[in-house]
C-alpha cells in the first residue's frame, strides 16, 4: 500500500443504483437516475468554479482540493436500468467487474456505488473475479438516500472518493461509516444503523477520523505486475443451506440435488452439525457424487474447527472447511473455484482450502508466515548477528532452531530470510553430510548438519511429513543420522507414521527422486564446493540466479455517461 502521488487522480464511479440515490414516490423509496447532476450541486462533491477555469468535460466532476497539490476528478457512469440491490446477481456483478476491465486504464481507482442489502455478496464476488489488482475499487452507499437532510449517503460516498483517489489499495475494499474494510470479510449486520456492515474476523483496512489511519499490515500487497484478470466464468449453480436443530434429512436431499454444483452449509458453533445417520449418509452421498460442500459457521465471529465430534462427523462426511470465512465470501469463493476449467475435484477442494483473496484466516501451522525481516523478532535476530565474537554460541544455537521452525511451518521464505541475516550464503556438499546449509560471518565457517539431523529426526516422529519435504526441498538429506545413529525413516518406523515411512521410503529407493528446481552448485564458493556436480539443492528465490540465468460481453452498449447491463443481442 502506498499514498497515492501525483497532481491529479482520475476516478470512475460506477452507480448501479441502491438507497443512496433513490427518491420517494408514492410513499417508497424506487431507484433515482441523475445521480451526477445532484453532485454537481452540492459543493462538497464539485468545484464548479475550477471545473471552468480547466474546461473540464460536462460528465467529469472535481472534488474540492483534497490537499495543496493534488486535484481529484472523477466521472459517473450510471447503469441502465438501475438496480434494487435484492434483484443483482453474480451475472450483473461479473458485468461491473468487466466494465472495471475497459476502463482499467483510464483511471487510478474505482467506486462502486451499490445498495446495502448485497454489497457484502457483490464485494466478496467482486474480490475473486479481479484478480491481479493494482489499483483500489472501493464498494459504498448509504442507509437513507442522498438526498434527505440527516443521511450517511455523503459522507460514505465523499469518503470513498477520497480513500481511491489517497492510497493506493489494490484490494475490492467496502467503505462505510468511516470504516475501510476488506470486501470479502464483511456482512451487513444492522438495517437501521448507519454502521451497517462489520468485519468480525479481520479488523479494518482504515479508520477515517480527524486523521486516516491506515493498518499496513492488513493491506493485501500487488503480485508483481500481471495484467489485470477478470474471470466471468463463475459457476451460478451455488446454493446456501443453514441447518436448524432437528432439519428433516429429506429436506437436505432434496436441496442437494443436480444441478446445484456446490454448497455452502452454515453449521453450528464452531462447524457441528446433527450427527443423525441419515443426514450424514445423505451428505457423504452428495460429496461422493462431486457435490461440493463448504461448511461455515452460524456464528457472527470465529471459525470452523474439528474439537467436537459432531465437527468431525461434518469432516468426515467430505466436507471442506470454510473456516472463519463469511457465508457471503464462501459463496463467492465456490462459485469462482467451480467456475474454474480443467480443475478435478480433489483440485477444487485443495483450491478452497487455500487464502486466495485474503478471504480467510486459516489455522494456525496451517497459515503462511510473515517473513521474519518485517517483524520485531527478525529484527533481534538481526541485531544479535551483528554482535561480535560473544554471539557466535548464539549464532550456533539460533539459526538450527530458527531453521527447524520454519521448516516445520514450510515456509521457504523464513529459511530465505534466515539467510539474508547470515550476510553470506554458502551452499555444500561435505563428505558424509548431504546438502546443508554452511553460513559465513567475518570469515567463519560454521556447519551445522547434525542439528539439522536432529531437527528431521523430530519432524519425522511427529509425522510432519510437510516439514520434511520442505528440508528436503531445501536440499537436506533426509538420511542423515543423528547423536544415536538413527535415521529419519528409522525413527518414522519406530512411531508407525506409516505415511512418512512411504515417503522417506521412496526416496531412498530411487535414484530419480529429486527437489524441483536448478540443482546445480556450481555457484558455491569454497574448497568443499563440489564445482560442476548436481546436489540437489534448488538456489533460493532472490538470493542466488540459476545456472542458466544471467468490448466485454454482456453489454448492449454505451452512450455518454450511461452504461447498460444487459443482455448483449
Amino acid at each position: 500500500m502506498a499514498r497515492a502521488l501525483g497532481p491529479e487522480r482520475r476516478l470512475l464511479a460506477v452507480y448501479t443504483g441502491g438507497t443512496i440515490g433513490m427518491r420517494s414516490e408514492h410513499g417508497v423509496l424506487v431507484p433515482g437516475s441523475g445521480l451526477a447532476a445532484v453532485l454537481r450541486t452540492l459543493p462538497m462533491f464539485h468545484d464548479e468554479e475550477h471545473a471552468r477555469a480547466c474546461g473540464l468535460p460536462e460528465d467529469t466532476l472535481v472534488l474540492p482540493p483534497a490537499s495543496p497539490a493534488q486535484r481529484v476528478t472523477y466521472t459517473v457512469l450510471e447503469c441502465q436500468p438501475l438496480f434494487d440491490s435484492s434483484d443483482m446477481t453474480i451475472t450483473e456483478w461479473v458485468q461491473i467487474a468487466q466494465t472495471i476491465e475497459r476502463h482499467y486504464g483510464q483511471y487510478d481507482g474505482f467506486v462502486v456505488i451499490h445498495g446495502t442489502d448485497t454489497m457484502a455478496f457483490a464485494a466478496s464476488v467482486l474480490s475473486f473475479v479481479l484478480e491481479n489488482l493494482q489499483k483500489t475499487v472501493i464498494l459504498t452507499g448509504a442507509q437513507v438516500p442522498i438526498h434527505a437532510l440527516w443521511n450517511d449517503g455523503r459522507e460514505n460516498l465523499l469518503g470513498a472518493l477520497l480513500m481511491a483517489s489517497q492510497y493506493v489499495i489494490p484490494e475490492v475494499c467496502l467503505f462505510f461509516q468511516n470504516q475501510l474494510f476488506r470486501g470479502n470479510r464483511v456482512t451487513k449486520v444492522d438495517s437501521r444503523r448507519f454502521a451497517a456492515f462489520c468485519s468480525p474476523n479481520l479488523p479494518p483496512l482504515a479508520v477515517v477520523g480527524t486523521d486516516v489511519t491506515i493498518n499496513r499490515e492488513l493491506v493485501r500487497k500487488a503480485r508483481g505486475k500481471d495484467p489485470l484478470v477478470v474471470h466471468s466464468s463463475m459457476e451460478r449453480d451455488v446454493g446456501l443451506l443453514r441447518l436448524y436443530p432437528g432439519i428433516p434429512a429429506a429436506l437436505v436431499r432434496a436441496f442437494l440435488q443436480p444441478p446445484l454444483k456446490g454448497v455452502v452449509m452454515e453449521t453450528f458453533g464452531s462447524g457441528n452439525g446433527p450427527t443423525k445417520p441419515d443426514l450424514l449418509r445423505e451428505l457423504q452421498a452428495a460429496a461422493e457424487r462431486g457435490l461440493v460442500i463448504v461448511n461455515c459457521t452460524h456464528c457472527l465471529q470465529g471459525s470452523v474447527t474439528s474439537d467436537y465430534a459432531a465437527g468431525m462427523a461434518m469432516a468426515g462426511a467430505g466436507i471442506v472447511s470454510g473456516f472463519d470465512m463469511t457465508s457471503e465470501a464462501a459463496l463467492a469463493k465456490l462459485s469462482y473455484v467451480l467456475g474454474q476449467p480443467g480443475l478435478s475435484l480433489d483440485g477444487k477442494k485443495e483450491l478452497l482450502a487455500r487464502d486466495l483473496r485474503g478471504e480467510m484466516t486459516l489455522p494456525t501451522g496451517a497459515e503462511r508466515r510473515p517473513s521474519l525481516s518485517c517483524s520485531a523478532l527478525g529484527r533481534g535476530i538481526a541485531q544479535l548477528l551483528t554482535l561480535s565474537q560473544e554471539a557466535d554460541a548464539v549464532r550456533d544455537a539460533l539459526m538450527p532452531s530458527l531453521a527447524c521452525a520454519a521448516a516445520h511451518a514450510g515456509n521457504l521464505e523464513v529459511l530465505q530470510v534466515l539467510v539474508e541475516l547470515t550476510s553470506l550464503l554458502l551452499l555444500a556438499t561435505p563428505p558424509g553430510e548431504g546438502c546443508v546449509v554452511k553460513y559465513e560471518a567475518g570469515g567463519r565457517h560454521s556447519l551445522w548438519g547434525v542439528h539439522t539431523c536432529v531437527c528431521m529426526l523430530g519432524l519425522a516422529s511427529r509425522a510432519d511429513l510437510d516439514g520434511l519435504q520442505s528440508w528436503w526441498q531445501a536440499g537436506a538429506d533426509l538420511g542423515c543420522p543423528g547423536y544415536d545413529g538413527r535415521s529419519a525413516l528409522l525413527v518414522a518406523e519406530a512411531a508407525g507414521n506409516l505415511e512418512v515411512v512411504t515417503f522417506l521410503q521412496k526416496l531412498q529407493g530411487g535414484a530419480g527422486a529429486q527437489a524441483p528446481g536448478p540443482r546445480k552448485c556450481d555457484l558455491m564458493e569454497g574448497p568443499q564446493a563440489p564445482h560442476g556436480s548436481d546436489c540437489d539443492v534448488p538456489p533460493l528465490p532472490g538470493l542466488l540466479p540459476s545456472v542458466s540465468e544471467t468490448q466485454p460481453e454482456g453489454f448492449v452498449g454505451q452512450s455518454g455517461n450511461k452504461i447498460s447491463l444487459g443482455t448483449p443481442p
